[in-house]
């Protein structure tokens, strides 16, 4: 169900200094100055922060006390290390609750940047037949894409969502994880959190009253848009 998230908060002091005392942080510094600092790979500057990690869970930490923390609830689930077990609502909460535990930080209370919702599928064809015959996301053509996480996908960016399937058996098999079957990965990746108004989803504990009729709804609609060029005709119409 859910799997990426993004949430956002601002702490006061004693809750920074609290959560330094549970999770290590780092940050860069310029050696010259001893000022603190951080510089993309582009050479650019950018708003200091430092950054920490609970297993595959990222939180980003910025002077004036604002926190972001992303990462895949479902990965941390299982202990960071894969997704591709199925993950609904009870599994979500035992994951909340241990990230909590462990941080210390009042999650439910945080704000919703972006969140993916999706939906592991076992379809009785192989996965890459289906996602290389994507063509199309109502008007938008589905582009090859490929990232260390998820190895190759095929994705199409809208202004607000982005619509992604990939062979996540492939890539775990990879990774030498026994999977013995197929999973093709269906998933809806929300940017702009206009698109859950109606849900009235502002933070985690809204997100997490709502989240199963917003698969309900979201999913199969989504789905019904794309545009897929069936492999299994050609191989009916030689057996005919």
């Amino acid at each position: 169900m859910i799997d990426y998230i993004k949430l956002s908060s601002r702490l006061n002091s004693t809750q920074v200094s609290d959560l330094k005392n549970r999770i290590d942080f780092n940050g860069s510094y310029n050696e010259s100055t001893g000022e603190p600092e951080t510089i993309l790979p582009n050479g650019k500057n950018v708003s200091y922060r430092s950054t920490g990690w609970t297993k595959n869970m990222k939180l980003e930490l910025f002077p004036n006390g604002y926190i972001e923390l992303s990462g895949s609830l479902h990965k941390y689930f299982n202990d960071g290390k894969h997704n591709y077990n199925q993950f609904g609502r009870k599994e979500a909460e035992i994951a909340l609750k241990k990230l909590i535990e462990v941080s210390g930080l009042e999650l439910p209370c945080f704000k919703v940047e972006s969140v993916e919702v999706g939906v592991n599928l076992m379809p009785t064809i192989s996965s890459d037949e289906i996602i290389n015959n994507a063509l199309m996301y109502k008007r938008k053509p589905f582009e090859a894409k490929h990232c260390s996480d998820e190895g190759n996908y095929r994705q199409a960016t809208l202004s607000e969502y982005w619509v992604k399937l990939y062979n996540k058996k492939l890539h775990y098999e990879i990774q030498e994880y026994d999977i013995g079957h197929e999973i093709l990965r269906f998933e809806l990746k929300i940017n702009k959190m206009r698109m859950l108004a109606k849900y009235r989803v502002f933070t985690l504990e809204d997100l997490m009253n709502n989240i199963k009729q917003i698969a309900l709804d979201l999913l199969p609609k989504t789905w019904m848009e794309v545009m897929l060029y069936d492999p299994t005709m050609n191989k009916q119409k030689k057996k005919q």
